[in-house]
This record gives C-alpha cells, structure tokens and sequence, in this order.
C-alpha cells in the first residue's frame, strides 16, 4: 500500500512539474507576442522566462525566509510560542519579498523589451503568478498523503489548471497583443491590484503550510478555481474594450485627417480660381489659428478656426472668373458682385449639418469693427469672434501677398496698418494679438512664400 501511496504521489508531483514547466512557456510566449517585435533575442527572452518567472520568485522568497528561520530556532533553541511569532513574521516578510521581487523583475523586463508601458509587462507576470501561486500551495503529510482522494484531487486540479492557463493565454495574452501593438500609453495600474492581493494572499499561505482537511483543501481548490476564471474573463472584457475603444479614437482621428486633407484641398481648389492668390486660404486659416492661440483660446477652438480660415473664401466658387482675375480696378457692379462671395459660402457651408460652425467664417469675415463692413453691416461683439479673428487674417495675408501692381509690403507698414485700425476696422484683441504674431516674427518669414506648416 505504502509503495501504491508513493507512486501516486509521484506522479502528481510529476504532473505539477509538467504544469509548472508549460506556464514558463506560455510566459515566454506571452511575453514573446505582446513585447519582442523582432526576431533578434528570443533566447534570451527564454532564459530570462525562465529564470525571472513568479515560481522561480517563490522559492528565492521561501528559502530567503525560511534559512534564517530555521537557523535562528537552531542556534537559540526557541519555545513552540516563539517560533510562532517568528513564523508569522517570516510568513508576512516572505510574501512581500516575493511581491516585491516580481514586480522589480517585471519592470526590468519590460524596460529590456522597451515596452511602452511597462504595467502591461508587470500585469503579465502578475497574472502567470495566480497561476502559479495555486499550485504551491503547501500542505501537511497528513493532507498531502497519497492517498487515492488526494490524488484525484490534485491531478483534477493541475488538470483545470492546464485549462486555464492556456485560456488565459488564447483570450487575455491576444488581445493584449493587440492594444501594445498600438504602442498608446495606458493606465493599467489598477489591473495590478486583483493579481496582487491574489498572489500575496495565496503565498502566503503556502509560507505557512497551513494543515487543512481533504474536504477543507477541495474547497480552497475550488474557490481558487472560480477567481483564476474570473480572472480570466473580467480582464478578456477589460483589454477588449480598450481595444474597441482604442479603434473607434483611431477610426475618428483618421476621419478628422481625412476631413482636414479634403478641406485644405478644397481651399486649394478655390485659391487656384485667382492666380493672384495661390495659397490664401490656408495661410489665412494658419494665421487665425496664431491669432486664436495667442488669445488664449482653447485647443479644440482654436483648431476650428483653422477649418473656418480654410474655407472662409469658398464663396467665391460662385463669382464669374473674369471679376476674380481682372488686373484693372473693380467697376462698382463688378465690385457689388464680389460682396456676394460671403453669402454664396454661407449657404454652401451651411449644408453641412455636422459642422455648422464652418459657415461662421465665410459669412462675416469681411464684416468691421465699426460696422461699416459687409454683408450684414455687423459691428462690434455682434460679429462672432471666429470671424473677427479670421477678418485681422485675411487682411494681414492681403498686405503680405504679392498682386499684379505690387510686391507684399514690409513687415513695418503691415504692423503699422494693423495697428492704425485697432477699433475701426478690427477688433481690438484679435489685432493685438495679430501685432504679437508680427513681432514674434523677426526674420518675416510669414508672408506669401512662407509654407503652409499643415
């Protein structure tokens, strides 16, 4: 019966073995998929799989704790109440050095990886260390016999194990794959903390080699059972939904660049109607965007108005070709004919029901401060901000630009101009602003040769 015993307890402890040898690997594999992205050191990653893993961490804590332990009961002869105190401090040290030394070796791997966000790493190890903090559990003789109930149990056990682990690496490890292939920052702290208090909790407990009853034991199988699931599917949803969520920031992000290429193209397309004016309309959408940001204007505000100035000439789509390169003076009626562009671009833009701000700027951009512009004679605060940034604009970009009768004007007339007009023709802010942007500018590189920085 005795030899019976001992082979069954053999080959449960060859099965726990084969276990832990497949969750090196799955490390590694992990590891290998979500962080290596070349073939260059995959013997190394082995190696350091192998020796940096949470089991290898277990023993290093165990014997760190449970040498001196031993010497200290040998040497002073301690009382059964003593090597209890000692016991439980060495229990609580143990399980924090295990802790701590996982951690510190995850984040030594993940710098050698040059992962973006290292907490992934850790997550991974901490992760691979519920799995293998089940299976270390000590017991007494008297529960780890091996007899035949406590070999069922344990190969059952191993067996879910086996299981689990290689669902934790076909669903968690896959799609973790795919959020650090993004490379985008993110917060995984709180992932840690589940696998943490599991880890310490559990190993803990192996540390003491806690004597528990067969019946006792199927339950803590259990129950550790049931968590490692959870585990699994609770952080399958969380890295899936990042994913998802990462995809749809992305998707947006691709439809916003695709937006503003079809807008600057489409102010190309009605800059090339005047030859005189290549590359207005978006020189004049960067200067409103200088204006906006020097104001103090928010972010997305000031981005806005960059698509307002690319489109604030769209109007002109509907002015006759001859008017708009016409090198003579402008009759009145020719002229009366130009002061339709901002209305005829209002009412294109305002077709567009995502983005009605974008009419803004085609509107009233030709509106003054004292209300003696055009279409609507606007003056003041009534003329929507957006449009009196863009108005300071397009006459800098009109002063800076070459025309058929003249060069683009020095820098000191222009800042002259500007300044001379504060409170008549623009606003006050907007043009100080613009007077900021001029003298920022010490070489005068803002002018109609000037690149768009789009």
């Amino acid at each position: 019966m005795d030899i019976i015993t001992q082979i069954l307890g053999n080959v449960a402890n060859i099965f726990d073995v084969c276990y832990m040898l497949w969750c090196i690997v799955l490390l590694y594999l992990s590891l290998k998929k979500c962080f290596l992205k070349n073939r260059k050191g995959k013997v190394r990653l082995f190696l350091i799989s192998a020796f940096t893993n949470p089991l290898v961490m277990f023993f290093v804590s165990f014997y760190a704790m449970i040498i001196p332990l031993s010497a200290v009961i040998l040497v002073f002869n301690l009382e059964d109440y003593n090597q209890g105190t000692i016991l439980i401090i060495s229990v609580i040290t143990g399980s924090f050095l295990y802790m701590f030394l996982t951690l510190m070796f995850s984040r030594l791997v993940g710098k050698w990886l040059k992962a973006p966000n290292r907490s992934l790493v850790t997550f991974v190890y901490l992760m691979f260390g519920v799995f293998f903090s089940v299976i270390i559990r000590g017991y007494s003789n008297e529960t780890l016999e091996a007899s035949l109930s406590a070999f069922v149990l344990s190969i059952a056990s191993t067996t879910v194990l086996f299981i689990a682990s290689w669902l934790l690496y076909h669903f968690v490890i896959k799609a973790l794959s795919q959020l650090t292939d993004k490379k985008r920052e993110v917060n995984t702290k709180i992932f840690l903390i589940p696998p943490v208090i599991f880890n310490l909790t559990y190993v803990s407990l192996a540390f003491t080699n806690t004597k528990l009853s067969f019946e006792s034991t199927t339950i803590v199988y259990i129950f550790s059972t049931i968590i490692i699931f959870l585990f699994i599917w609770a952080f399958y949803v969380i890295i899936r939904n990042i994913n998802a969520t990462n995809e749809a920031i992305e998707a947006k992000d691709e439809v916003k660049t695709l937006s503003v290429e079809v807008m600057e193209a489409l102010a190309h397309t009605i800059d090339a109607k005047d030859k005189y004016t290549n590359g207005h309309s978006v020189r004049v959408a960067k200067y409103s965007r200088m204006i906006a940001e020097k104001m103090g204007l928010s972010a997305e505000m000031c981005e806005n108005i960059y698509y307002m100035g690319l489109l604030h000439d769209i109007g002109k789509i509907g002015v006759p070709n001859e008017i708009i390169n016409k090198p003579a003076k402008l009759t009145d009626e020719e002229y009366d004919v130009i002061k339709t562009h901002p209305g005829i671009g209002y009412g294109i833009l305002s077709e567009i029901k995502s983005r009605p701000d974008l009419a803004t700027g085609a509107l009233w951009h030709h509106e003054r401060y004292d209300g003696k512009g055009y279409p609507e004679h606007k003056a003041g605060e009534d003329i929507p901000l957006e449009a009196r940034i863009i108005a300071v604009a397009d006459t800098y970009d009109a002063m800076t630009s070459n025309r058929s009768y003249r060069k683009f004007l020095p820098q000191e007339k222009v800042r002259s101009e500007i300044e001379n007009n504060i409170g008549t023709q623009f606003d006050p802010e907007a043009a100080r602003c613009m007077l900021k942007v001029i003298d920022d500018d010490k070489d005068y590189v803002l002018h109609e040769t000037c690149e768009s920085d789009e």
